[in-house]
């Protein structure tokens, strides 16, 4: 990470030196309640999305809710984390904790060179700044759903070597230890590129931290259809998982709202997509290489999702490129 970020994010904050002279966390910081839930309004009030904070350090932080979604990033050392009492993480550099709004949450002692972020993320962000993106992608699908269902779960990715997904945090960072005049918008995009990176690089999910042995199960599905959606079969992943087919279905189904078909032609269908815009690839090698077999039913699906044929789309779209161009 960038020197001078590590050097910003190292300083003592004003809340660490009431530590260090013998003070304890300041729960009025953080909520004007009697349960300690930390309240998005106390931290960055209601015209904002998203905001960032220094992970607090030299003391153990209490258990604790948000009523937002938390994401951690550990930018150097190592952070404890006990989510709903039970389950233990140890986040190490490059890595990234999701926190859904109703998580319990504590943090262990952090060290001087501990050095870790905290991002502030207000729900209505996913319905306003990332509104489509990973549109058809179903781990952007099933981090939603499971940061927002029921509340209590968290995701875990680690993004070491994956330069596209740091460099957008790093950006990210900057942008909220210099501001400018227009970091609020800047901001915004950046998170939402950031989770559009964590959708498409679905590989980056070290653990499944879901909630459960049937969530592992799902987004272990999700991320083969992610991988190998050309030649994938439910049966196929269902052998490989040692369960049934029935079962699998079923789960597939309750957990992401769409069956195991759809989940696989909304990604064969997006891939498409790409393929007609940026190249010149024949459309019906377009259709065999993202793995459909019978043409008519793919300019059927194509038709129904785009409201046209794929080669009015891509006549549409080199039209309105051009005229941005120009």
């Amino acid at each position: 990470m960038n020197r001078l970020i590590l050097e910003q994010l190292s300083q003592i904050t004003e809340e660490e030196r009431r530590i260090l002279n013998g003070g304890t966390v300041d729960k009025s910081i953080y909520t004007d309640g009697e349960e300690f839930t930390i309240k998005s309004s106390k931290i960055l009030g209601y015209e904002r999305f998203i905001e960032m904070r220094p992970h607090t350090r030299f003391t153990k932080f209490p258990k604790h809710k948000h009523n937002y979604i938390e994401m951690i990033y550990n930018c150097k050392g190592k952070t404890s984390h006990v989510i709903n009492g039970s389950d233990e993480i140890v986040l190490d550099e490059d890595e990234i904790l999701l926190l859904g709004t109703d998580a319990v949450h504590e943090v262990g002692f952090a060290d001087t060179d501990d050095i870790a972020v905290n991002f502030i993320i207000k729900p209505e962000f996913f319905n306003s700044t990332v509104n489509g993106v990973g549109y058809g992608n179903a781990i952007y699908n099933l981090i939603t759903s499971e940061l927002f269902k029921g509340g209590e779960s968290f995701i875990r990715f680690d993004v070491k070597g994956m330069l596209p997904v740091k460099n957008l945090i790093e950006n990210l960072i900057w942008s909220f230890i210099f501001p400018e005049e227009n970091s609020n918008v800047l901001q915004n995009m950046t998170m939402g590129l950031l989770f559009a990176e964590l959708t498409e690089r679905a590989g980056v999910v070290s653990k499944s931290t879901l909630s459960s042995y049937e969530q592992d199960l799902v987004l272990k599905v999700v991320n083969y259809i992610e991988s190998s959606y050309k030649d994938a079969r439910l049966l196929s992943i269902a052998e490989e998982l040692k369960v049934s087919v029935v079962y699998l279905s079923k789960l597939v189904k309750n957990n992401t709202g769409k069956t195991f078909k759809d989940l696989l032609q909304e990604k064969r269908i997006s891939e498409a997509e790409k393929l007609i815009i940026n190249s010149k690839i024949p459309i019906t090698e377009i259709i065999f290489s993202v793995g459909y077999e019978n043409t008519n039913f793919f300019y059927k699906m194509f038709s129904l999702k785009y409201g046209c044929t794929p080669k009015e789309y891509r006549k549409n779209k080199a039209s309105n490129n051009k005229k941005i161009r120009l």
